[in-house]
């Protein structure tokens, strides 16, 4: 499987500035840094085996922008602690982990999200997403929709946290998904108006949301 969904992503045109890997969850404590160990002490075994594929994925992302192998701890608050110069975010769903990296000076932020490409029980349908959003990618029938705006929504909001460290829920942002595009409609995180772009690929099954902020834009 993550060779499969590497072959795909490999076909998707993503910018040769960034790193990019996929890994299944991982048991071996040897494949974490010591700071990295220290943060996971407490884990059960299922979230420590997804947080170790996350950090070789990350590892492994780092590789390919000629970076050597360093720690990606953990903020108080959860948030992935990258090395000087870097950003990155980490994704895990269906039993798969993603990274995906860049230098600081390519790159403001990065978010991504990986969800299963299947239709999200109708009872939260509202809450992720407004008839509007739900329109915009019509014919598909909107619990299906409200997959790929979650998705969106979650990618974009990992992108914003390290800058803004602003919690918001679905209906701070605005998705549009055609236009490739998230738009805050609440005066929180990046500002009311602020437009964070938006990719999403469709891959075996699966979505993978990239919200890609350029440095200097």
């Amino acid at each position: 499987m993550p060779e499969a969904l590497s072959a795909a992503l490999s076909r998707s045109g993503l910018p040769d500035t960034l790193g990019w890997a996929v890994t299944l969850p991982q048991t071996d404590p040897g494949a974490l840094f010591p700071e990295e160990r220290a943060v996971m002490q407490k884990a059960v075994p299922a979230r420590l085996a997804e947080f170790t594929g996350g950090r070789v994925a990350a590892r492994r992302a780092m590789a390919q922008l000629g970076l050597a192998p360093a720690p990606v701890a953990m903020d108080p608050d959860r948030a992935p602690r990258w090395p000087d110069g870097v950003v990155g975010s980490i994704t895990h769903a269906a039993g798969l982990c993603f990274a995906v990296v860049g230098h600081s000076s390519d790159w403001s932020a990065l978010g991504a999200d990986l969800e299963r490409d299947a239709a999200l029980p109708a009872e939260i349908v509202a809450e992720v997403a407004t008839p509007q959003e739900l329109a915009g990618l019509a014919p598909l029938p909107a619990r299906e929709a409200a997959a790929r705006i979650f998705s969106a929504k979650e990618a974009a909001y990992k992108a914003q946290y390290p800058q803004t460290r602003s919690l918001f829920g679905f209906d701070a942002m605005q998705a549009n998904l055609p236009a490739g595009e998230m738009r805050m409609v609440r005066d929180t995180g990046p500002g009311l108006g602020a437009v964070l772009p938006m990719r999403q690929h469709l891959l075996n099954g699966l979505i993978l949301s990239l919200c890609l902020m350029p440095a200097n834009a």
